[in-house]
């Protein structure tokens, strides 16, 4: 099943350079989506070899974990597509698990709804009536696992991007605004309160590097975090925050949320 999933997810990148060739912008997009999605796999990979509750499992369900990993962006090539042709309201993550629920050998619940959801706040996936509606504890359960699964080794690969790459770094943060380096105040509670920060208060790099840091807190194994620090990402973000932001109270002040939140989180094995 990897295998195939591995020539789904190129032809889709395939097809979307084709539909884009005469557009720099796009192509780019789309090359750097790619090299993402190999660099999840790669995230999913590990994370599969350090998580407590996959020892011992079938080898067939590993591959499985792996495939929904693998394709959770499925879909957004097409997004890149509808990007190039001015609609911006596609959902990658929608479109990718309504296309899997429908074609085999992808149609498990444990693959198709964690990828529908990967990049949605996490009451999004619990209040899908087929989550709901699903009626065994243990699938319901594993569900749950493998979009967290998906969620941080997404995040893994964005994070590292973000902080190491300084070249596609607009990418995460935008182009420089007028008001570069303020932080809008209800970003600021939402932060303080230790909550994912809505990316509408992304509005120059300062706040994308809260919204940023947020997602980094967010994150639900532990083998993720020990990943990030691996990978020197904790540093990487807090020096691209001081950097943007010129409220060097605020700066203080979450970077002592983060790190309380860091320490005392029960993380998932």
């Amino acid at each position: 099943m990897l295998e195939e999933a591995y020539k789904l997810l190129k032809n889709q990148y395939e097809t979307c350079l084709e539909a884009v060739s005469d557009y720099p912008y796009c192509v780019g997009f789309a090359k750097e989506k790619w090299r993402h999605s190999m660099q999840v796999a790669g995230a999913g990979n590990y994370l599969v070899r350090h998580i407590a509750w996959l020892e011992n499992r079938p080898a067939a369900f590993i591959e499985l974990v792996k495939t929904a990993v693998l394709l959770h962006d499925v879909c957004r090539f097409t997004e890149i597509v509808h990007l190039y042709r001015g609609d911006k309201s596609y959902d990658h993550g929608e479109a990718g698990g309504e296309l899997l629920k429908n074609m085999l050998p992808y149609t498990d619940i444990r693959i198709w709804l964690p990828i529908k959801h990967h990049g949605h706040m996490i009451e999004d996936l619990y209040n899908d009536p087929a989550y709901k509606n699903i009626t065994n504890e243990a699938l319901r359960n594993e569900v749950e696992k493998i979009c967290f699964i998906i969620r941080d080794a997404d995040k893994i690969a964005n994070l590292h991007m973000l902080a190491s790459e300084e070249d596609i770094r607009y990418l995460f943060l935008g182009e420089v605004k007028e008001n570069e380096g303020y932080v809008p105040e209800a970003a600021k509670q939402e932060a303080l309160n230790g909550v994912l920060v809505k990316r509408e208060y992304r509005v120059n790099r300062a706040a994308s590097a809260v919204t940023y840091l947020s997602w980094f807190a967010d994150t639900n194994y532990r083998a993720s975090i020990d990943f990030c620090e691996k990978l020197k990402v904790p540093e990487k973000l807090y020096a691209l925050f001081d950097l943007y932001c010129i409220d060097k109270e605020f700066v203080a002040a979450y970077t002592d949320v983060i790190n309380n939140m860091l320490k005392q989180k029960a993380y998932l094995r």
